[in-house]
């Protein structure tokens, strides 16, 4: 039978083997090791999704799941802190269930309560006690997130930016619910998402969604300088290198797929975002994007027109169309071809809805024959969206896979893959919201002048 302990009441342990789980699934569980005196002895005593076990191998990260095998923990290991992330919505909207379970023992139910747009939060703490071992329900938040909890315990993060005690907290993303996807029933059908969106819009004079414009040059490429005594920030010839700061802790995720029904992830933000959209080659589709501005405006960016809407590869340095380019063997109808669109998430910079696009004149070919697929590559993760609900028609020639919204904590991606219908030519058409969120509808845009077959 289950035992609860409630927030800081603790019990006693047998001191062997224990297995914590949290729930609903999409949580990721860590654990610190801490020393006597409060810190970790190095990075390496945090066990998190990209280092999944201890030094000492007592602490496992296995399904989701810590495994903590209490009688190898090292000697200098004083207290094991339990926390669990989330990378979309917050724990005040998630109904969380804490379990631990200890083996040739009972289970404790840890209720975790008081929580609001914390999207870290300390779970429990697992420490030595007169020769023996205690479980105490913790029960803490963090608005700063999992980087700002490991930076509180000595850990060294990659790329920081900001100490998070300096960073004030932000509203986090509302709670994940399954995106919308699939075909449209009717003419003219709605993707109105519902997680996570950015800040409604302000009146006039108020800083848009993603905050201030920085109030040097304007958005510089995603070059790496090294700032030094010299003018510009530049180090001048012949001066010394900075030394090489020592690595950190990276909570890159890497590769995560989209699947339909999977809630948004939020990435944290880097100086570019490339929106890649690829399809096995032996046809050819074209990838356009539609910019929402935090002004309401929407500007098309696509190397060829629509009626009223001229070709417009660039828009200012902000967001590029680099066109077609191919891997594997083309020519030979194997390999990909892909157009990449390149984005700096600037403030004014609310969305990006990138769409692609097959017109009759390309032949015939769904996006389920040519696997079409969305990546959104933001510095070390990639999100990819694959358009696997389409229909094996060929007379489908527009999908939006998703939605790339731009929030002051970070990159939301959103998973949507709708369809236009059949024979329609027509471009989306996207409308900020006054709450902040982006309204596509599908064939309400304007029609494309490039490639519509006029036969």
């Amino acid at each position: 039978m289950s035992e609860t302990i409630g927030k800081g009441a603790n019990t006693a342990l047998r001191g062997g083997r224990l297995r914590i789980t949290a729930s609903p699934a999409g949580i990721d569980l860590t654990a610190l090791c801490l020393r006597e005196n409060g810190k970790v002895g190095s990075d390496d005593d945090f066990v998190f999704y990209n280092q999944p076990v201890s030094p000492d191998s007592a602490v496992r990260l296995v399904d989701g799941a810590l495994a903590i095998d209490l009688s190898v923990v090292a000697a200098g290991t004083h207290r094991l802190v339990v926390a669990a992330s989330v990378d979309t919505g917050s724990f005040g909207a998630i109904p969380l269930a804490v379990r631990v379970t200890e083996e040739g023992g009972g289970s404790f139910e840890l209720p975790i309560t008081g929580l609001t747009s914390e999207t870290t939060v300390q779970l429990a703490e697992v420490y030595r006690r007169g020769g023996g071992w205690k479980l105490r329900n913790i029960g803490q938040g963090y608005a700063t997130g999992l980087a700002g909890l490991a930076t509180d315990f000595g850990i060294t993060v990659d790329d920081p930016g900001t100490p998070a005690a300096a960073v004030p907290p932000t509203p986090s993303p509302a709670p994940p619910v399954p995106a919308a996807s699939g075909h449209p029933s009717a003419p003219g059908d709605t993707a109105l998402p519902t997680a996570g969106y950015p800040p409604p819009p302000g009146p006039p004079g108020y800083p848009p969604p993603g905050g201030l414009p920085p109030a040097a040059a304007e958005y510089p490429p995603p070059t790496s300088y090294s700032p030094a005594a010299g003018s510009g920030g530049i180090a001048p010839a012949g001066a010394p290198a900075p030394a090489a700061s020592a690595p950190g802790v990276n909570f890159s995720k890497g590769a995560v797929t989209l699947t339909k029904g999977a809630p948004a992830v939020l990435l944290e933000k880097a100086p570019m975002v490339r929106l890649r959209v690829a399809w096995a080659s032996g046809t050819d589709y074209e990838a356009y994007a539609l910019v929402v501005l935090s002004s309401g405006e929407v500007v098309h960016v696509a190397t060829f027109p629509a009626a009223g809407i001229p070709a417009n590869p660039q828009f200012r340095d902000l967001v590029r169309h680099l066109g077609d380019r191919g891997r594997g063997d083309v020519r030979r109808g194997g390999g990909q071809t892909e157009e990449i669109i390149e984005v700096r998430p600037a403030p004014e910079i609310v969305a990006v809805v990138p769409v692609a696009y097959s017109a009759i004149n390309n032949g015939t070919g769904s996006f389920h024959k040519y696997r079409v697929t969305l990546s959104i590559e933001n510095g070390a993760d990639t999100v990819t969206i694959p358009a696997d609900q389409a229909k094996k028609s060929s007379w489908i020639f527009t999908c939006v896979p998703g939605i790339v919204y731009n929030r002051p904590d970070g990159v939301l991606v959103e998973r949507l893959e709708l369809y236009s219908r059949r024979f329609s030519e027509h471009r989306p058409a996207v409308t900020l919201q006054p709450d902040g969120r982006v309204q596509v509808r599908m064939d309400k845009g304007p029609v494309n002048q490039f490639k519509v077959d006029r036969t």
